[in-house]
């Protein structure tokens, strides 16, 4: 009975070791965006090219799944989101199986190698413009700035503003450049607004964890400026987000659209106020913080899309 249950014990400790690996929120992210991306193509009357849909999200995907392998075999770990800790080890389960570096090291490679042939892939359907290539490079560098050994970013106090970016501006606008093929204002107005409820996001996740990397002298971006002006950073941020997407309202992006957007600003509005409550005391319910982070982000992200996408 005990080895099985040793055995059962060590297959679910795999099962979140790999989402610790593949970080599945900034999966999500890149695939939820990459989509809204398809549909204001869509919405502007240009028809889906599927295989060049497939091929970019794979190109996307693959190249991000190889950096966070290759940060985690370099010890260079790109942000592990929810599944920081994850899981906790206690004295009566048996201990946790080492995760092979060069297992790691492999799988980025595999990853890599899979990246490269879509690339040729899109090269040859003549699907890479300048811009596009531009695009493909951005997302290149921004992964390489924040895993590869002795340039790593993660902790330099920029490392969120980079993430936000590589992983909220890129994948829409290269899905938009693969089918639209030129840039667009409705573009820029849909996605930027996006940024900094992203960047208020990476704070949030980041906060459960701020006393731990307090005390390893993480020094990402949280730390640097304090739990307190954190949570500041993190309420100006969403105000922004809300703000500038009343600006692109204004400069003609098209209510039928955004409009649906404001249907979370009472959710955003509840977590400003409970987060600001926090410096006065006030109980914190991570569990509730977390889904209203996850809400505020995500799903404007989805109406977006699906406003688009329904035209």
């Amino acid at each position: 009975m005990k080895g099985s249950y040793n055995l059962r014990y060590m297959i679910e400790v795999q099962r979140l070791n790999l989402l610790k690996h593949v970080r599945p929120i900034h999966l999500v992210t890149t695939v939820a965006l990459y989509l809204l991306g398809i549909g204001f193509a869509h919405y502007l009357g240009q028809s889906i090219d599927y295989s060049l849909f497939l091929l970019g999200l794979a190109w996307l995907l693959l190249l991000q799944l190889g950096y966070y392998f290759l940060g985690d075999h370099f010890k260079t770990p790109f942000d592990a989101g929810l599944y920081k800790r994850l899981p906790f080890r206690s004295e009566d389960k048996p201990a946790e199986p080492a995760q092979s570096g060069e297992t790691l090291l492999y799988i980025s490679v595999s990853c890599f190698a899979g990246a490269v042939v879509i690339s040729v892939l899109l090269i040859l359907q003549g699907a890479v413009s300048i811009s596009t290539a531009v695009l493909m490079g951005l997302f290149f560098a921004g992964f390489f700035l924040l895993v590869v050994p002795g340039l790593s970013l993660d902790l330099s106090g920029v490392g969120e503003i980079i993430t936000s970016f590589t992983l909220v501006i890129i994948p829409p606008a290269l899905a938009f450049f693969l089918q639209f093929g030129s840039f667009h204002r409705f573009l820029a107005l849909g996605i930027f607004p996006l940024f900094p409820l992203h960047l208020a996001l990476i704070l949030l996740l980041r906060l459960p964890g701020y006393s731990h990397d307090l005390r390893e002298n993480r020094k990402n971006l949280l730390v640097r400026v304090g739990w307190i002006q954190g949570i500041f950073l993190h309420n100006l941020m969403i105000f922004s987000g809300f703000l500038l997407f009343g600006v692109a309202i204004l400069f003609g992006f098209p209510t039928r659209i955004v409009g649906s957007v404001f249907l979370v600003l009472p959710a955003a509005l509840y977590l400003v106020w409970y987060l600001s409550q926090l410096e006065d005391g006030a109980p914190v319910l991570w569990p509730i913080i977390t889904l209203l982070s996850l809400v505020t982000f995500f799903l404007p992200v989805y109406l977006l899309a699906y406003s688009s996408w329904m035209r």
